[in-house]
């Protein structure tokens, strides 16, 4: 095989821009502190760092929807404090109207009370959360109760997925907490308009199992908030041990990378030299 003058040019060439290639590679990393930049890189680590991004991001998610469902059930067990105090008042009316010595104005004024407490509690189970109505089950956008307070909602909680293919339900639809109160309510009124004072008593016995059921609802609800903050908490250590792999895997081991740059650095060096003497070579030289 003949080899030219042009051979050896082209070839030298070719090795001093491939040093130099080698050079900036080393420059890239150290001044990026990644070592994977393209898939020639390293291929496996690519694919090792794509699922460690993928798991994170899913992490992530994941801890969203869980602190999105602990913002929805703490404004849920506000007002379902708010409701138990209210329970606790409707519970006092009955008693006093129990009291067959009241007179019919008393009586009366109690039918009042009742009233607007009803009202209260009507605009407690319309309250909305973030623009979605928090018992109205999965029909947010519509408000649980009407006017005449029939419910409007459905019974399907709105669930949250905290967990590859981990499902919790975080909300209450308006029967579960509020059963039939506005109905009961409206008896209680009538018999204390209606100076029935036996009846009376017999709602107040409605009244504490209504408060009952809230009570276990609240209970509920507390337990499933633990449970999402420890969810949390494991998806936070998750986090912690991903990002350590990813790092682990992509970033620049400095001192390595110091040492090739270094050795990058004499090739480079050295190439230049030679090829600055083999270039130099003319027709002269050889005629010499």
């Amino acid at each position: 095989m003949r080899v030219t003058e042009n051979t050896i040019n082209r070839r030298v060439l070719r090795d001093i821009n491939s040093s130099l290639r080698r050079l900036d590679r080393n420059y890239l990393e150290l001044s990026s502190g990644k070592r994977l930049h393209y898939p020639s890189d390293d291929p496996v680590s690519l694919a090792i760092s794509l699922k460690l991004r993928n798991g994170l991001r899913e992490i992530e998610q994941y801890k969203q929807n869980g602190e999105n469902a602990i913002a929805w059930l703490k404004t849920t067990d506000s007002l379902l404090d708010e409701l138990t105090k209210v329970m606790h008042r409707l519970k006092e009316i009955a008693v006093y109207g129990a009291n067959s010595t009241l007179p019919q104005s008393s009586m009366d004024a109690l039918a009042i009370e009742v009233n607007e407490l009803k009202n209260h509690i009507w605009q407690v189970a319309n309250t909305r959360h973030e623009n979605r109505y928090l018992f109205a089950g999965q029909q947010t956008k519509t408000p649980p109760y009407d006017d005449s307070f029939n419910y409007q909602g459905d019974n399907r909680p709105l669930l949250a997925e905290v967990g590859t293919g981990v499902l919790l339900e975080y909300s209450v639809p308006g029967p579960e907490v509020f059963g039939d109160i506005f109905n009961e309510l409206d008896d209680l009124e009538a018999h204390l308009r209606n100076m029935e004072h036996e009846s009376v008593s017999g709602d107040l016995g409605v009244l504490e199992q209504r408060l009952d059921q809230i009570l276990i609802v609240r209970a509920a609800l507390g337990a499933k908030a633990n449970r999402l903050e420890r969810n949390i908490e494991r998806l936070d250590i998750m986090d912690v041990n991903y990002s350590g792999l990813l790092s682990k895997n992509e970033d620049t081991d400095i001192a390595e990378a110091v040492m090739r740059l270094k050795m990058h650095e004499h090739v480079y060096e050295a190439a230049l030299a030679t090829s600055a003497r083999i270039l130099q070579t003319t027709l002269v030289n050889y005629l010499r």
